[in-house]
């Protein structure tokens, strides 16, 4: 298999897991050399590796960067598809909840219920998405929760880093998801390549989120008291935004049909939380260590 953006948090962790397991042979490309300049590099990659699936983890890593997503982004998506198309390469396309505007009523959102965020990182994402079906039949978009992770520059490094600094984030109690930790969402990844190498014929668009809702304010109390178990952190801490321009929101993900389709049950991401605080203080002592 082809896994493009496997230097994304999401995609070491997949590469964890495979190597583990080692069942499946891989190529990994970073998300930089993923952006192929023309179709006939893209083309001739594929055909040269000649994988039996394409693992495409990109776009989120992009948007964590603040890399600004852009029409090139959903050309590149294209090009992917047409190759896969051609070469009758399976396409696995990790998207995310932010497709979706987050309107309350609305949630839990399902594959069902149609993508309404008119925001850029939204709109290129869906389009991607589209570029996808629209390429190739034999193609699976995976759109996964908010996803954590010791490593990158994620939502928790971020909070980590400014509770390092003594810093009080206020954050909303009024916008709501069901996080996942990369870990988790790379056993779900691992759990559906095993499946299509088994023969299953499971297509289209699918949903993971962890088993538990919470607001941002509830995450951020919670990895505040994951890190004081291995930080000395004397000041900072989390409040309740007083932003009253916040908008409600709510991207709380269904994972009916995945359960139904491949057997995968949702896990907590309040389990999961504290190893991966942990892993980020071990990070960093390594990276002291070596200064």
């Amino acid at each position: 298999m082809l896994i493009l953006g496997g230097d994304t948090p999401l995609g070491m962790s997949l590469l964890r897991i495979l190597d583990q397991q080692q069942r499946h042979q891989y190529t990994a490309v970073s998300v930089a050399e993923s952006r192929f300049k023309s179709e006939r590099v893209a083309k001739k990659t594929i055909k040269r590796l000649s994988p039996d699936c394409l693992i495409d983890l990109r776009l989120d890593a992009l948007s964590e960067t603040r890399e600004q997503l852009s029409d090139g982004d959903i050309q590149r998506t294209r090009w992917f598809g047409k190759a896969c198309l051609r070469n009758n390469v399976f396409y696995l396309f990790q998207s995310s909840a932010w497709v979706f505007s987050g309107r309350v009523d609305q949630a839990p959102w399902s594959e069902t219920d149609e993508p309404d965020e008119t925001a850029n990182l939204g709109r290129v994402r869906h389009a991607s998405e589209q570029a996808v079906s629209d390429m190739t039949r034999n193609s699976l978009i995976l759109r996964l929760a908010p996803t954590y992770s010791a490593q990158g520059e994620g939502v928790l490094v971020k909070m980590l880093q400014r509770f390092g600094r003594g810093e009080r984030i206020s954050l909303s109690d009024t916008q709501y998801f069901n996080p996942i930790s990369a870990d988790d969402g790379a056993r779900v990844i691992a759990a559906i390549l095993d499946q299509i190498a088994s023969g299953s014929n499971n297509r289209g668009v699918f949903h993971y989120g962890s088993s538990e809702r919470a607001s941002y304010y509830e995450f951020g109390e919670a990895v505040f008291a994951a890190a004081s178990q291995f930080a000395n952190i004397d000041s900072g801490g989390v409040a309740r935004s007083s932003d009253a321009s916040q908008p409600k929101g709510d991207w709380t993900l269904s994972t009916q049909r995945i359960f139904d389709s491949f057997g995968i049950h949702s896990t907590s991401w309040r389990r999961l939380l504290a190893p991966a605080v942990k892993a980020f203080y071990q990070h960093q002592k390594v990276s002291k260590d070596h200064e």
